[in-house]
């Protein structure tokens, strides 16, 4: 090849070189646009169910909030920080505190940071777009709930881990210790994880003082679990693993931009790397494990949004692999995701539970009651039912509605309906949310003149998930 030949190739190679960094730009800044639209929307959604049950415990005292939640799968840590956070700052609106996720937010960009001591500015950069563009981000992290402390403290804790292996600084070590204690506080998913994580951690290190460590963090871990997970869970003796299929799709659904991205790694890679992955990855497979053998012999405690604690770290590995050339591909994929699929998804409620209760609030409904059933139905015996019921209602009517409608029991509002259907014009009746759903005939005395709409709770069109109760 001539000299003429090469400096054009040189040329061309220059050109499509600036042209890729000018693309790779473009869909960076498009990315980042995008996301903060449709966080934007997320805060302005009205509350959902769960987050109308957090209002609820963050209104009562410290002692309240640790007993109620003793018989209640989510762990108190949640409710205590939004408590302490709305009482230092006497805030009057109770959404407001979604803020303290903009402080989960910036212990997530500070994971980022300090990855730059091991990790490239491309990779970093596709880090990020794997994990905000996930639904796990999207959906949950503005929440009122606990899953915007679990994704930053993972993430953090997933980065400081990869950095005192590679490193094995102390600031590193001291990091991984103090996220993983606040992980292991605030769910039992997270709980498992850290163990997961620090049972790696000790067959790693032969330092007997990060072993001794390790070991605290396990055994505070564990107790974390037994206290505030076996009363609600391990007294449960149903076999249910069937009904499995779900949660594992959703859980692959939430996260397609990291399983094209495992795809990847797959292609032309050999059986010696493929070993290393699973070896890097092995705390996420063995926290699964555990969960469907406990599932297996109990009965199934996994959804989808469970997965978040796991999420960054399964992310952070997979980056850790992959090869540089398919992150154009990558990002096009998070960013169409992203726009067609995860934003849309982020801005509608995730259920339609507050758009029911704006839609029953029309003024002929003022003195017609409202039932609500909640999880396990008309012979629930859940400790907070009587308080709850009523609250989450009121609580719904002060940002909806001035019209105040009678929150009753199903079986006082069919006795309610039996005498008073004949001249009443109110649509919307009640909600059933749970594993028993009440027949319509005993809503009414002549039959089909009320039925379930086809507007079900949570999506749900199965029997005894959920339905709106209507005049049809």
């Amino acid at each position: 090849m001539d000299k003429k030949n090469i400096k054009f190739y040189q040329s061309f190679h220059k050109v499509f070189q600036g042209k890729n960094l000018i693309f790779d730009s473009i869909l960076n800044f498009a990315f980042a646009v995008t996301i903060i639209y449709f966080i934007f929307f997320q805060l302005a959604l009205p509350l959902w169910h769960d987050e109308i049950y957090q209002l609820w415990m963050v209104s009562k005292d410290i002692d309240s909030i640790i007993t109620t939640t003793i018989a209640d799968p989510n762990y108190p840590l949640q409710s205590i920080i939004y408590k302490l956070f709305y009482d230092f700052f006497g805030f009057k609106d109770f959404e407001n505190l979604v803020v303290l996720h903009f402080l989960s937010l910036f212990i997530l960009l500070l994971s980022l940071f300090l990855l730059r001591k091991i990790f490239s500015y491309k990779k970093i950069i596709m880090l990020a777009f794997i994990l905000v563009s996930s639904e796990f981000f999207l959906r949950f992290f503005f929440e009122l709930r606990s899953y915007g402390f679990i994704f930053s403290w993972s993430a953090l804790f997933s980065s400081s881990y990869l950095l005192t292996k590679l490193k094995g600084d102390n600031l590193y070590c001291y990091l991984l210790f103090t996220s993983g204690l606040f992980l292991s506080a605030i769910h039992a998913m997270a709980g498992l994880f850290v163990v997961s994580v620090m049972l790696k951690f000790l067959y790693e290190n032969k330092s007997l003082l990060k072993r001794f460590s390790a070991l605290i963090l396990i055994f505070i871990s564990c107790i974390f679990v037994l206290f505030f997970s076996s009363e609600s869970i391990l007294l449960n003796s149903n076999y249910h693993i069937d009904s499995y299929y779900i949660p594992i799709r959703n859980t692959g659904a939430f996260m397609i931009p990291l399983i094209v991205m495992g795809i990847f790694l797959l292609i032309g890679k050999s059986k010696l790397f493929f070993n290393q992955i699973l070896i890097d990855i092995s705390p996420v497979i063995f926290s699964m494990i555990i969960i469907y053998t406990y599932s297996f012999i109990t009965s199934p405690f996994f959804q989808g949004r469970y997965f978040t604690v796991f999420f960054p770290f399964l992310s952070l590995f997979l980056i850790k692999h992959i090869d540089t050339k398919y992150f154009i591909s990558l990002k096009i994929a998070s960013l169409l995701l992203v726009i067609f699929l995860y934003g849309p998804r982020a801005i509608s409620p995730y259920t339609n539970f507050e758009a029911i209760i704006e839609s029953s609030h029309k003024p002929q409904c003022a003195e017609t009651p409202l039932f609500f059933e909640h999880q396990a139905g008309l012979d629930s015996k859940i400790i907070f039912e009587s308080e709850f019921i009523p609250i989450i209602y009121y609580t719904a009517e002060d940002y909806y509605s001035d019209i105040q409608r009678p929150a009753l029991s199903a079986k006082d509002t069919i006795a309610w309906w039996k005498d008073n259907y004949k001249n009443n014009n109110c649509k919307v009746i009640g909600i059933s949310i749970g594993l028993k759903t009440q027949a319509p005939s005993s809503l009414s005395v002549e039959k089909n003149i009320i039925s379930p709409s086809r507007k079900m709770v949570d999506g749900c069109t199965k029997d005894g998930c959920g339905a709106v109760w209507v005049i049809e």
